[in-house]
C-alpha cells in the first residue's frame, strides 16, 4: 500500500509541475508575441497583433492546478511550514498526541475542502457554467482538477493520521529536529 500510496504522490507532484510548465510556456509565448508587435512598430512595419486568446485565464488555471495537485505530496515530503516553537518543548508522549490531533484535524479539513469543491464542481456541471474569457470552456473541468488536488490532500492527511496512529510518528515528520531542539 505503501507503494501505491507513494506512487499516487508522485503522480500529482508531476501533475503539478507539468502545470508550472504550462503557466510558463504560455505566458513566455505571449511575451515574445507581444515583442514581435513591439519591434514590428518600432521599425515602422505593422504589428502581427497575434495573441494566445484568454492567456490569463489559462495561466490562472494552471497555477491553481499547480498549487492544489502540490498539496497533498508537499505535505508527505514535510514541505508545509510546522510552527516548531511549542511543540519543540513538548514531552513525547505529548508530541505524539499533539501529532494525532493535528493530523485528525487535517484529515477533516481535508474532507471538508474536497466535499465543497467536489459539490461546486458539480453545480458548474449541471448549470453548465462557462468561463467569461475570450475561450469560453466549461468551469468543471479546472474545477475537478482542483477537487483531485484536495483529495490528494485528504489522502495525504489520513495517511499521516494513520502512520502517527499505528507506528507512533511518520515517515515524513522528523523527529530528530525536536529532539535537537529541546537540548
Amino acid at each position: 500500500m505503501r507503494r501505491l500510496l507513494d506512487r499516487f504522490y508522485l503522480g500529482c507532484m508531476i501533475l503539478s509541475c507539468m502545470s508550472i510548465v504550462f503557466i510558463v510556456a504560455v505566458v513566455f509565448i505571449q511575451v515574445l508575441l507581444n515583442m514581435a508587435d513591439a519591434v514590428a512598430s518600432a521599425v515602422g512595419l505593422p504589428g502581427l497583433g497575434i495573441m494566445i486568446p484568454s492567456y490569463s485565464m489559462f495561466a490562472g488555471y494552471g497555477l491553481a492546478a499547480a498549487t492544489f495537485l502540490a498539496l497533498g505530496p508537499a505535505l508527505r515530503q514535510g514541505a508545509h511550514i510546522r510552527v516548531t516553537l511549542i511543540y519543540g518543548q513538548l514531552s513525547q508522549p505529548v508530541r505524539r498526541l499533539a501529532f494525532v490531533l493535528i493530523a485528525s484535524a487535517g484529515t477533516i479539513v481535508g474532507a471538508l475542502i474536497t466535499w465543497s469543491l467536489l459539490s461546486m464542481t458539480y453545480e458548474s456541471w449541471a448549470f453548465g457554467d462557462k468561463s467569461s474569457g475570450l475561450v469560453s470552456i466549461s468551469l468543471w473541468i479546472p474545477q475537478s482538477v482542483l477537487c483531485f488536488g484536495a483529495f490528494s490532500f485528504l489522502i495525504a492527511c489520513a495517511d499521516l493520521l494513520i502512520e502517527s496512529v499505528t507506528i507512533g510518528q511518520s515517515a515524513s515528520f522528523d523527529e530528530t529536529l525536536f529532539d535537537e531542539a529541546s537540548t
